[in-house]
Order: structure tokens, then C-alpha cells, then sequence
């Protein structure tokens, strides 16, 4: 199991001036000349979503593992104007800058949910010179139709919207309410209880307004697909009603 219990032994924290000079929170973890690992982390989450990676034996020892939290997440810059958040290059560039600070030449990325979206406009502007391959976790990333289908369970998607209503409350009890939640959504059982506390922050780092300015994000990447020419591999769970 998990247990983060030393959550911070030899994780190498500092912050990374992202695109338009916004500061981001990354980590890194195991032997920097090994292979470059780069995770990206979803919709209202942190870098801490990877807690077990970045403290994985295994993978410490193998690979560089690099995460971060992305603009209006987690312990990252959170800009006031939305038009911090609306242009894909912005996220291509905030990914650029967290490589080159921590030294990824090439890595494999992975892109869970929302972070899926993110590859996609890193490929978009930068195509592939910098990624050894690709692993899309539980994301579309935008590379099917526009819209893909909400849950097909009506009472699962009228919840998560009833829940999307309180997560931008003035409300800090509704907001507190709401991250505990959306914790539960993540996962088809509930997480082991130290992954479930960093889900929960997560989600209530990110604030109302940051919320607000992302559901304005260009989502569609079809014209992305083409150029992606490295090795993919798509991870989903068996009964995720939105992926």
C-alpha cells in the first residue's frame, strides 16, 4: 500500500517560472541520469496525485521522475485574468519551461485526465523532439470529437454537476463540501485514506475563480492527432463512466 509516510525523503522540491513568469511547483524525484519521466496531473488535482511514483523504489531507481503542478493548481501561481488559462501555448510552454529547469532532455509523459489535454498542446506547439513516448491515463485529451458523451449513469452526471455548482461558490463551507466530493469521483472505490486527503486538497487549492476561467479552455485537439508519432499507450479504468 501507500502510505506517504515519508512523504518528503529525497523529493527535491523548487519553483519553475512557467509562461508569463507564473511560478511552478515541481518535483523531482530518483536519478537524474537515468530516463526522464514527466507526469502531469488532472483537472483540480496537485503533483501529489503521483505521490506513489515519486517515492516508488522501482522507479526512483530507473528513472528521473519529474511532476508539477499546473497553473491555478496545487502550490502553483494562480493568475486573476482568465486569459492566463485560455491559450493552449500558454500550458505548452508552462510544460517547456518545467523540462528545461529540471534538465528533461526527452521523456516519456504522462498525462492523466486533464493532464491528457495538456500533451496534446505541448504536441501541438513543440510536436515531439521532446517526448520519448506517451502515456495517456484516463483521458480523451480532446483527440476524439468535441464533445464526448457525459456519464452514461443520469444520477452520477446530475451529481458531479450539482457538485461543479458548489465548487464555485462564495462559500468556503459549499467549496469544503465540494472537494470532499470530488475526491470520491476520482476513483470507483474509495483510495487509500492518505491518497484520498491529497485528492481532497487538491481540489480545494483550486479556487472558484481559477475554476471559472478553465471552463473557457479550447478542448479540442483532433488536429493534434496527426502529429503524434512516438509510442502511445492509453490507460483506462474498466469502469470509468466518462473516459
Amino acid at each position: 500500500g501507500m502510505s506517504f509516510s515519508g512523504m518528503t525523503q529525497d523529493l527535491d522540491y523548487k519553483m519553475v517560472l512557467g509562461a508569463g513568469g507564473v511560478p511552478l511547483n515541481t518535483v523531482e524525484a530518483g536519478d537524474k541520469t537515468k530516463p526522464g519521466i514527466l507526469l502531469i496531473h488532472g483537472f483540480g488535482q496537485s503533483q501529489n496525485s503521483f505521490q506513489a511514483q515519486l517515492e516508488s523504489v522501482e522507479l526512483t531507481r530507473d528513472f528521473h521522475l519529474v511532476a508539477f503542478d499546473l497553473r491555478g493548481h496545487g502550490n502553483s501561481g494562480k493568475p486573476w485574468k482568465p486569459e492566463d488559462y485560455k491559450n493552449s501555448k500558454i500550458w505548452a510552454d508552462d510544460v517547456v519551461a518545467v523540462m528545461d529547469a529540471t534538465g528533461l532532455q526527452k521523456a516519456v509523459v504522462v498525462g492523466w485526465s486533464f493532464g491528457g489535454f495538456v500533451v496534446a498542446n505541448l504536441v501541438e506547439h513543440y510536436g515531439t523532439a521532446r517526448i520519448r513516448g506517451i502515456n495517456l491515463v484516463g483521458s480523451a485529451a480532446g483527440l476524439l470529437e468535441a464533445n464526448f458523451a457525459p456519464p452514461a449513469n443520469a444520477e452520477a452526471a446530475k451529481a458531479m454537476a450539482d457538485n461543479r455548482t458548489r465548487q464555485v461558490s462564495g462559500s468556503i463551507y459549499e467549496n469544503i463540501k465540494a472537494a470532499k466530493a470530488g475526491g470520491g469521483f476520482l476513483t470507483a472505490q474509495p483510495g487509500n485514506a492518505s491518497w484520498q486527503d491529497l485528492a481532497y486538497a487538491g481540489n480545494l487549492l483550486l479556487l472558484p475563480y481559477v475554476r471559472t476561467a478553465l471552463t473557457g479552455r479550447h478542448l479540442d485537439n483532433r488536429a493534434v492527432l496527426p502529429k503524434i508519432n512516438v509510442p502511445t499507450v492509453i490507460t483506462r479504468g474498466s469502469v470509468d463512466g466518462v473516459i
